[in-house]
């Protein structure tokens, strides 16, 4: 059952219902960031994973990512398993400090043969702090 996969970090994510697996390297993602004191939200779907410290009010619940929001720090991720490739599509640290523990919580759960991508990269050179760091990022 995939609420026995994440013991004491449960309260912190959410699986969408269609989702019946949660791939193993998704799983180990989740975990390391769920390890990160300030987050508290993530969700998980087929296709991404989304994870904050805030969630957006109404019904869904969505993990706040917005780039340059005030207080939110978190990260959106896209799932290309078939590719193995994890993109980081948008992420926000409104605390210093916290997009560098995000990004090594992703890399530290991806295996060898993965990549972490970077699309577009407006951050003025924080990626590039990241890539010298770890060697699985590649910025397009």
């Amino acid at each position: 059952m995939i609420s026995d996969k994440f013991d004491n970090i449960i309260s912190k994510i959410r699986v969408i219902k269609k989702l019946k697996s949660i791939n193993p390297v998704v799983e180990n993602i989740a975990r390391n960031l769920g390890k990160i004191n300030i987050i508290k939200y993530i969700t998980i779907s087929a296709d991404y994973l989304r994870a904050s410290n805030e969630i957006t009010t109404g019904r869904n619940k969505i993990p706040i990512i917005n780039i340059d929001h005030s207080t939110a720090v978190g990260v959106f991720l896209l799932l290309e398993r078939d590719h193995k490739v994890i993109q980081f599509y948008e992420m926000n640290s409104a605390i210093k400090g916290y997009g560098s523990k995000m990004v090594d919580a992703v890399i530290s759960a991806l295996p060898e043969d993965w990549s972490a991508v970077v699309v577009m990269d407006w951050s003025r050179g924080f990626w590039d702090k990241m890539r010298e760091k770890h060697r699985q990022i590649v910025i397009l």
